[in-house]
């Protein structure tokens, strides 16, 4: 039954465009943002809380995923502008194969880390479709949560960094 449900969830079927600001689930704006433990690839664990007192874009994606593909080149800007500045992208796909997910990174020539986690951490954040992006203050809390991300959205996340910053 859990895999239908992810393949329901994640499938490419459910990775399509919706309208942006789409409120995802039950984490809201201004709800400190559950901590969570993940790997990358390789193999190395992280937290969420390890980042604690940066400004944090949580970006759920998949490579799979067109419209995450998309954002790939955009998020790689907005890290190499504000990464010396307090500022890091976490990239978080669901459960895909590391080797998969390392081809992408290398293909893609990927700058930021890309942590592979768990249908739980995705359901603690209320995802329900991709790209999902969480910002996250110094503080921890939700500040900006998007279903769908588009350019437009991410050039919003700009300003919206670096006045968090």
């Amino acid at each position: 039954m859990l895999i239908v449900i992810a393949f329901l969830v994640f499938s490419p079927a459910a990775c399509k465009k919706k309208e942006a600001g789409v409120e995802a689930g039950p984490l809201s704006i201004g709800n400190i943002a559950p901590d969570f433990i993940s790997k990358d690839v390789n193999g190395n664990t992280v937290r969420l809380s390890d980042y604690k007192g940066k400004v944090v874009l949580i970006e759920f994606w998949a490579t799979w995923c067109g419209p995450c593909r998309e954002l790939t080149p955009v998020l790689n800007k907005i890290y190499e502008n504000y990464k010396d500045k307090g500022f890091v992208v976490l990239a978080l796909t669901p459960e895909e194969s590391t080797n998969t997910v390392k081809s992408y990174i290398k293909e893609n020539n990927v700058t930021y880390p890309v942590l592979i986690t768990d249908m739980k951490t995705t359901r603690r954040y209320g995802v329900i479709s991709i790209p999902a992006s969480f910002l996250i203050s110094r503080d921890g809390r939700v500040t900006e949560k998007h279903l769908g991300v588009t350019w437009d959205i991410m050039q919003e996340l700009s300003s919206e960094i670096e006045k968090l910053l």
